[in-house]
């Protein structure tokens, strides 16, 4: 009975905190109940499969944001997670029992923050569903990100439910361990709260622009002239917007539809716009042929430049080829489109570039809009920029380099949505730029040379002959 308690528990908790209810307090406490268990006599395999039962019942959100995918899809869509984290709880009732309270405090977020990056090298989706995205309407937790990455989160969020765990299980003689844990956790968070406190640039206005009733046969045939309309509407919606103030405009993904040889006539509109009002046009265009998922940039002082997307939604985008080539723009400027902002490597490498302002076109599927924005929003912190992100089906938001969101709209089915805002470039590449993943795989090595230790002391302690 009391394992089903805790399994209900962990997944209630997992359940709310990462999913559309979005409440990422309870994230903080979601493996506690489980790593109780683990402290305590639970048996390794009983451990192991309400470990897992509970982290998938967690995922549910998967489902209601994905539901109409075939099975085969929303396998890849779960990924490795719910197989992975048994392991870590598992981890730590071993390092526990073997090596004492102060290493089992690590042994769950380290073995966590390792399984957590090596799912996310293994999957086509990248690093969605890592539990660190659950923070970020929590922008004081996401600071430490501009240090180690996203898995700063994760080790963090590990760490607390750990620290907790060890007392309600082990009580006294985990205190100091656990007291130790907490006060990392609390200069965390400082750390956050300082860097809120920074001074910010300047502000400059920009907007992101949709309008769900362009995506009808009548707009999106294969048809020169039926391409050029639509170019037109937005022409003069960005124009609307750039009498407004507005000096970067983007607008969703395939929101408008060209072939490569017609660019000349399809661009013409919003290169004659970005030229009369000075305002930087980023749009999202699906390219009918050859086929392809691009983003163009318009600018007053230079022809158009074309991007391709990098990281492709199969099996959907399949007849697409990927683009291998950053979409750097002008004055610290740059764009990438929708899956691209789930690979927190790609977009490092692209930050390197020293890029403050992001526009990305995107399309999300309706309940997954600002849990797929939320992951966009975790680049920026990481890479120091600013984001303007547009969806289809999803939302309009623009996003500080500290992770704020300064404006969000969601996108109606049957009309034009906009948003503008007033949003402060960020700084440019951060630490976390310049060293990537160290934290991830540094808690790989030491995950394993944490069970080396516990198989030595193991055997070390095992009466001759036994």
């Amino acid at each position: 009975m009391v394992e089903l308690i805790c399994t209900a528990l962990s997944a209630t908790l997992f359940y709310f905190s990462q999913g559309l209810s979005d409440a990422w307090l309870l994230t903080w406490f979601a493996p506690v109940p489980l790593l109780w268990l683990a402290f305590g006599n639970t048996p390794a395999w009983r451990l192991g499969a309400v470990s897992f039962v509970a982290f998938l019942v967690g995922q549910i959100y998967i489902l209601q944001c994905y539901g109409d995918a075939p099975p085969w899809a929303i396998l890849l869509l779960f990924g490795l997670r719910p197989l992975l984290f048994p392991l870590a709880v598992i981890f730590a009732r071993v390092i526990q029992r073997r090596c004492g309270p102060a290493l089992a405090l690590l042994a769950f977020p380290l073995c966590w923050t390792a399984m957590e990056y090596i799912a996310s090298l293994l999957s086509t989706h990248g690093t969605l569903g890592a539990i660190a995205y659950s923070q970020v309407s929590a922008p004081i937790v996401l600071q430490s990100a501009s240090l180690l990455g996203m898995y700063s989160v994760t080790f963090v969020l590990s760490l607390f439910a750990s620290a907790l765990a060890l007392v309600a299980r082990v009580g006294r003689p985990a205190f100091v361990a656990a007291g130790g844990g907490l006060v990392l956790c609390a200069l965390d968070l400082a750390f956050g709260a300082v860097r809120l406190l920074a001074p910010q640039l300047p502000v400059v206005r920009v907007a992101a622009v949709a309008d769900m009733s362009l995506l009808t046969s009548e707009y999106r045939a294969d048809d020169l002239n039926a391409n050029l309309k639509g170019a037109s509407v937005f022409a003069s919606a960005a124009r609307d917007l750039a009498s407004r103030g507005a000096t970067l405009i983007v607008t969703p993904e395939e929101s408008l539809v060209t072939r490569r040889a017609w660019y000349a006539e399809v661009f013409a509109p919003l290169q004659a716009a970005s030229r009369e009002t000075g305002a930087q046009i980023v749009a999202g265009f699906l390219e009918v042929a050859p086929p392809g998922d691009i983003a163009v940039a318009f600018s007053k002082d230079t022809r158009w430049q074309v991007y391709a997307k990098r990281h492709l939604l199969l099996p959907i985008e399949a007849r697409y080829t990927p683009g291998t080539e950053p979409g750097i723009l002008w004055g610290g400027t740059a764009m990438a489109i929708c899956k691209d902002m789930d690979f927190p490597n790609t977009i490092r490498k692209d930050a390197r570039h020293g890029i403050t302002m992001m526009a990305v076109p995107a399309w999300d599927f309706g309940a997954d809009g600002w849990l797929h924005g939320r992951m966009a929003i975790m680049r920026g912190v990481e890479n120091g920029f600013a984001i303007v992100r547009a969806a289809s089906n999803g939302l309009l938001t623009a996003s500080d380099a500290q992770g704020r969101l300064v404006a969000k709209k969601v996108v109606s089915p049957d009309h034009r949505d906009w948003i503008l805002a007033d949003l402060s470039p960020g700084q440019g590449p951060t630490f976390y730029t310049a060293v990537g993943d160290v934290l991830p795989q540094a808690s790989l090595v030491l995950t394993l040379v944490l069970g080396g230790f516990s198989v030595r002391r193991r055997y070390r302690n095992k009466p001759d002959g036994k």
